[in-house]
């Protein structure tokens, strides 16, 4: 259930339409967070304020400056967020974050400042009158969606905001973060890795004792559950640097080649190892460098340790695994544990030893992995 645009009437202001009926089933819904949409281009802001509504939030449009000033009177509720293009017919967005901030009673609502061309000027002056963040156009309406996920509900200024991969996944946290002019950190709860950021780059990242580019291409990838993003100056020189343009160009399609892998492959937690007799038949089809995946699976790790120690990218090393399980190569774990209790062996296993062919187990697919 999504809630419906709310229109605010004033001369010469854009307009969107939504059938009255969903309008109504909507706002016997629960609150929604209301953002204040700021623009006198009417597709533009459209086209955000559907992404808006989709993602949860109520939008409330308004085409200038003073429309915008009157929204925020004192006789009305507040927004929990406000996007403002710079370039208004009558005024501008950095004016109207100044008076946002100059009012005691509107200082602490988050601004996004939104550009349709890049000016060197206008990220000091977006610093200067308080913005929360600086984004020239084109832009993918998504990143803004995702800022507004981040950013709404905390004062201006905030430091740190915390957010989940369920909520908002890592993907787009951290392009909507590059797409920005702000500097920080995204660490993972527990300190399970984090990566930082500069001025629209990624400048360094470390996950599972790895640092660098391999790290931050895990962490987007393997990394679930609480984060939280800390806004501030990195300093330090980083490992690497990785810009909007590549991670939407080379790394985020391979993670949706992964995560489609993912949906109908193996589960991650699965425990598999080696039958040597299949590996030894199919060994002369096999590519010469299949070992350095074949090596890993002992029957101890899981598919998604095998992953995260394989030097070989994501993607290809859980094809190769998922190729390999087909041929009967790779076996769950479990087979051979039950048939070395069957045969009353030690129970330990003979890991890295050539042991027979697994003889199908009844009402059992190779698919069954735990």
């Amino acid at each position: 259930m999504t809630p419906a645009l709310t229109q605010l009437s004033a001369r010469n202001e854009p307009t969107a339409s939504v059938p009255s009926e969903v309008g109504a089933r909507r706002r016997g819904g629960r609150s929604r967070a209301r953002v204040l949409l700021v623009d006198s281009d009417a597709g533009a802001q459209s086209a955000l304020a559907a992404a808006l509504v989709e993602a949860g939030f109520e939008a409330l449009l308004v085409g200038g400056a003073q429309a915008a000033l009157d929204a925020l009177a004192p006789d009305g509720p507040l927004p929990r967020l406000v996007i403002a293009d710079v370039e208004l017919p009558d005024g501008d967005g950095f004016s109207l974050c100044g008076q946002i901030r100059a009012d005691v009673r509107t200082a602490h609502l988050p601004v996004l400042l939104l550009a349709r061309r890049e000016e060197d000027f206008h990220r000091d002056l977006a610093g200067g009158v308080g913005a929360d963040d600086y984004l020239t156009r084109p832009l993918d309406v998504e990143d803004v969606v995702s800022l507004a996920r981040l950013k709404s509900g905390y004062a201006t200024g905030a430091a740190t905001f915390e957010s989940h991969t369920a909520r908002l996944a890592l993907p787009r946290v951290t392009r909507a973060l590059l797409a920005g002019v702000r500097s920080g950190r995204l660490v993972l709860a527990e300190g399970e890795g984090w990566f930082s950021f500069r001025h629209g780059l990624v400048v360094d990242a470390m996950f599972h004792g790895e640092r660098g580019s391999l790290a931050f291409r895990r962490l987007l990838g393997f990394a679930s559950g609480a984060y939280a993003v800390a806004l501030g100056p990195e300093l330090h020189k980083g490992s690497f640097t990785m810009d909007r343009a590549h991670l939407c160009e080379t790394v985020l399609p391979a993670l949706e080649r992964f995560e489609a892998l993912r949906a109908r492959g193996l589960p991650l937690a699965s425990r598999l190892t080696v039958d040597f007799a299949r590996l030894a038949e199919e060994l002369p089809a096999l590519p010469e460098d299949v070992g350095e995946v074949v090596r890993l699976f002992d029957g101890r790790r899981t598919v998604r340790a095998v992953l995260l120690e394989c030097l070989y990218p994501e993607a290809v090393a859980y094809e190769a695994s998922t190729r390999l399980f087909a041929l009967g190569v790779l076996v769950p774990a479990c087979f051979i544990e039950e048939r070395e209790r069957a045969r009353g062996g030690s129970g330990v296993l003979g890991f890295f030893e050539p042991v027979p062919s697994v003889d199908p187990v009844p009402g059992v697919s190779r698919g069954d992995a735990d």
